[in-house]
């Protein structure tokens, strides 16, 4: 899953200066696309983990037979423990609005830097071959 996340985190940027070119006729300033681009990271990661806790959640529910929210005798099994265990033993899931704003906040500085250097040497490059 981390793999599949770290390459949309890095096409995201390339994904929102293609629309910027095709569509917006680069409108969109550097900080812009980078505010963009860590919005949508942002939304992933707590997106990613709201399903996390459904899919958990629903996984755990299969277990409660009469529908009450209780987990009575006959309703508890090794395989419901483990369930249980995997909704209430991770904190990660609780803090990831504010690991994924500081996350998001890391990836606009370095996206921000790195189209800032790569529009500052086009610029000069540029002024060089004039």
């Amino acid at each position: 899953m981390s793999l599949i996340m770290s390459i949309i985190f890095l096409l995201i940027p390339f994904d929102v200066l293609s629309v910027n070119h095709l569509l917006l006729s680069n409108k969109l300033g550097k900080t812009l696309v980078s505010a963009i681009s860590a919005t949508l990271v942002y939304v992933i990661i707590v997106g990613s983990v709201m399903y996390t806790n459904y899919k958990l959640d629903t996984e755990l529910a299969a277990f409660d037979l009469n529908a009450d929210g209780l987990f009575s005798g006959d309703e508890i099994t090794p395989e419901q423990e483990i369930a249980m265990d995997r909704v209430v033993n991770d904190a990660g899931r609780n803090f990831a609005p504010i690991t994924g704003a500081i996350f998001s906040f890391i990836y606009f500085l370095c996206l921000w830097s790195i189209l800032s250097i790569s529009s500052w040497v086009k610029r000069m490059y540029v002024s060089k071959n004039i």
